[in-house]
């Protein structure tokens, strides 16, 4: 029971990571969504979240009308930033974080064949991005754990609730 608690929470503070970087950079999205915590089949995945037709423990949904509408954008180290705040937002309590516990580089070394290109790669932007997205969240803390206990707690908040929130503590 315990695990799943854990496990649960966890996904919380990195689906918040993701939201934290839209909310500062005043992007829309639709809802951030963890798996419902009355769920209590003992499976090592404790449910999932449905997000186009894949099952994931958590999503941000984004809202592609109101980008569309508001010209919104991110140039690209906003969208690496935002991308790493996931794994970022896991490790947001921690003194230093851990760079190697990313889940991400299963995603990059598949796009990437040659194990010397994506050391590179890695070492030169990814780490500093990571680095740079911990620190982000460490600016905003209030907020992430404000964000965290309230998905926790519903499971779903929308952009709304999201917005409200990160105004109330963005500090």
């Amino acid at each position: 029971m315990h695990n799943r608690k854990q496990r649960r929470l966890s996904t919380a503070k990195h689906e918040v990571g993701h939201g934290l970087v839209l909310l500062a950079l005043d992007l829309p999205f639709e809802s951030i969504e963890i798996i419902p915590g009355e769920i209590t089949i003992d499976t090592p995945n404790m449910g999932f979240v449905l997000d186009r037709g894949d099952l994931c423990l958590g999503v941000v949904r984004t809202d592609a009308v109101a980008w569309i509408v508001g010209g919104c954008q991110m140039n690209a180290e906003d969208r690496i930033m935002q991308s790493l705040t996931g794994v970022a937002g896991e490790q947001i309590d921690w003194k230093k974080p851990v760079f190697k516990r990313g889940d991400w580089k299963e995603a990059a070394r598949s796009d990437m064949e040659d194990a010397k290109q994506l050391a590179r790669v890695t070492k030169t932007k990814i780490e500093p991005e990571f680095h740079r997205a911990w620190e982000f969240l460490r600016r905003y803390r209030k907020a992430h754990a404000a964000l965290t206990a309230a998905l926790v707690s519903k499971s779903i908040l929308t952009y709304q609730e999201c917005k409200a929130i990160w105004e109330a503590n963005r500090g």
